[in-house]
């Protein structure tokens, strides 16, 4: 095999480099979620996967990076870091034990998290990722969707089940880590070797995790600057603070989930990155001048509006008069015996 840096010299298109990203091991767990219940998975030099079999389930990483995953969907922790799965926000959580070390099941473990009626079963996974030669885990973003559009959406279930299963699985995963890769813009230049500006690079972390707690000081450490330079960059290329521009992403990060009409306010309070609600709701106001719940409601109803609706009384009107008319003798019509507004019962007998 060529050295690394004659490798990375030749490689001239997205297939080769997305060829060399690997999945490997086999531990994978069933997680059956009651409601108001949550695991807790530690980190380590893993990619974490979670599928969600059924109902919904909230994941927030000790980096800040949140999202909500429903039915169908698939996520992946490419930071590795440590990480909790919630049915709400307000759950407690136990330790996913399942997670903690690489296993060698041939079949995915259970689970039970939490008493009572299932709210969501989770399928996850820790597995070991080769990556391109010169690419760096720490570049890509904490949480990534996996190209789960791929599959449908009972496909993973359906597979975790038999011998051989944990083994099928990973392959699986393996290819919607590729799939999620590839449709993510950012994630095809880190994994081009594309040398990126460190404002621009900066732009797409905060993107990616509106919610992060950013700080001028962490987003200089995270391109490899030092605060005073980067703050002084960014203002020059931008025309704005580095905070300032984390402020809007966080709140069109909320008024796109806000007009999704899925999601209760508080909700979307803590995934945009603000742990009170009401704090949340002045910032919102300020910024688009009109409140949380007045959005959702303008949102909701531009949905209605914009919804086909079936003109059903004019399709009955026009039923009604050929019925009308056939059963009327033609001599009747003709003469104009029926006064207008007089309703012609007849009875018609069978054969």
């Amino acid at each position: 095999m060529p050295e690394t840096g004659e490798r990375r010299a030749r490689v001239a298109n997205l297939s080769e480099l997305l060829g060399e990203v690997r999945l490997s091991g086999r531990t994978w767990s069933y997680g059956d979620f009651a409601e108001h219940a949550g695991c807790a998975v530690a980190g380590g030099d893993a990619v974490f996967v979670h599928a969600v079999i059924h109902g919904t389930v909230r994941i927030a990483c000790a980096g800040g990076a949140m999202a909500r995953v429903g039915a169908g969907e698939v996520i992946m922790v490419l930071s590795g870091e440590a990480h909790a799965l919630r049915t709400d926000a307000g759950a407690m959580t136990v330790a996913h034990g399942a997670l903690r070390r690489d296993e060698g099941a041939d079949l995915p473990l259970a689970r039970n998290f939490g008493k009572g009626r299932t709210a969501a079963r989770v399928l996850s996974a820790r597995l070991r990722a080769a990556w391109p030669d010169g690419v760096e885990r720490a570049g890509l973003p904490a949480l990534l969707y996996g190209g789960d559009d791929l599959l449908r959406a009972d496909a993973l279930a359906r597979v975790g089940l038999g011998a051989g299963a944990t083994a099928l699985l990973t392959r699986l995963a393996e290819m919607l880590l590729v799939a999620g890769l590839r449709a993510d813009p950012a994630c095809r230049r880190i994994l081009s070797g594309e040398k990126r500006d460190a404002v621009e690079a900066a732009i797409q972390r905060i993107a990616a995790s509106p919610a992060h707690p950013w700080t001028v000081e962490s987003l200089a450490r995270a391109v490899g600057m030092g605060r005073s330079n980067f703050a002084a960059q960014f203002s020059l290329a931008v025309g704005k603070a580095p905070m300032e521009v984390v402020a809007e992403h966080r709140m069109e990060h909320a008024a796109a989930l806000l007009r999704q009409g899925r999601m209760k306010i508080a909700e979307i309070a803590e995934l945009a990155g603000y742990g009170s609600e009401a704090a949340f709701s002045r910032r919102f106001s300020r910024y688009f001048g009109t409140t949380p719940s007045r959005m959702r409601e303008a949102a909701r109803q531009a949905r209605l509006e914009a919804a086909p609706t079936p003109s059903f009384r004019a399709l009955l009107a026009g039923a009604r008069e050929k019925v009308a008319r056939a059963a009327l003798p033609a001599a009747s019509l003709i003469a104009g015996r029926i006064a207008p507004g007089h309703v012609l019962a007849a009875r018609v007998r069978p054969g």
